[in-house]
């Protein structure tokens, strides 16, 4: 999955090229968080949230290695009937740019994998995430994301399952640690996993991939959440709305979602420990 430096990267070049009322957003703060939102329970980048979620809850998905998240089935789930009910909030709108990301350069890379013969697996991930994480810095964002009261709200009447206040601060600590150019890469593994040399289709430094491969599928991406956000204006005028006014309260559309242990635990050098399901 892009790291958040490449989703917060995403939103700087939306607000570089339009303006927040024409895609929709209104409060760049928690339309920012939403872009990490899915990323909060799944027990990798927020160390110390109070649980964590299945990915293939979170991201709407099946558990393969390079999962395809499902934005269209979110916004089919969330987007579609608050369009018709005056707009969704700026988490929500969020959320779903996040999964177009995911899904978008998941896609791309299942792709080249299979055009270079890359076999699935441990090695393949790391370096994945690795070329992610090398790309991110570069694209150096400057947005920062913070604790709002709007944003805390946002987060517990979130549709899918609520964000608590608590986790939510901790996520805005963690955002502002990956996000900082100093810090190192944050790929999961064992230490003697971790060291991975390239593999033969390689480049300019990355692991797997190119930088060519990755500024496609910045541009791809971009193009993917632009047209998305576009069409939501589109349709909630159409439908007799103005996207920039508040989205209505309405009650969270939530599923009776598995919990799992918090990262602590899942995370544990202990196999029986860190065995839990919920890491697919």
């Amino acid at each position: 999955m892009p790291s958040w430096n490449i989703h917060a990267a995403h939103v700087e070049r939306l607000l570089r090229e339009s303006e927040p009322a024409e895609l929709g957003i209104r409060d760049v703060n928690v339309f920012l968080f939403g872009n990490f939102a899915p990323d909060v329970y799944v027990g990798y980048l927020v160390g110390d949230v109070s649980h964590t979620l299945r990915y293939c809850d979170t991201h709407v998905t099946a558990p393969h290695s390079i999962p395809l998240p499902g934005a269209r089935e979110f916004w089919d789930d969330y987007l579609a009937p608050g369009i018709l009910e005056g707009g969704v909030d700026d988490l929500t709108l969020g959320v779903w740019c996040h999964l177009v990301a995911d899904h978008t350069y998941n896609a791309l890379v299942r792709a080249f994998n299979a055009a270079h013969d890359i076999p699935a697996g441990t090695t393949t991930r790391i370096r994945k995430q690795k070329d992610f994480a090398r790309f991110g810095r570069l694209l150096a964002p400057s947005l920062r994301v913070e604790a709002t009261p709007a944003l805390l709200e946002a987060c517990e009447r979130f549709g899918p399952y609520e964000i608590c206040p608590e986790d939510a601060r901790k996520a805005v600590a963690a955002a502002a640690h990956l996000l900082d150019p100093a810090t190192e890469d944050g790929v999961s593994g064992a230490a003697e996993e971790l060291d991975v040399g390239p593999a033969e289709c390689a480049a300019d430094g990355y692991l797997l991939l190119t930088r060519a491969f990755l500024e496609a599928a910045f541009n791809a991406a971009d193009a993917q959440i632009r047209a998305g956000l576009t069409r939501y204006v589109a349709e909630m005028e159409a439908a007799g709305f103005d996207p920039s006014s508040p989205a209505p309260i309405r009650p969270p559309k939530r599923k009776d979602l598995v919990e799992g242990p918090p990262p602590a635990i899942l995370l544990a050098d202990d196999p029986e420990a860190a065995s839990y399901e919920g890491r697919k």
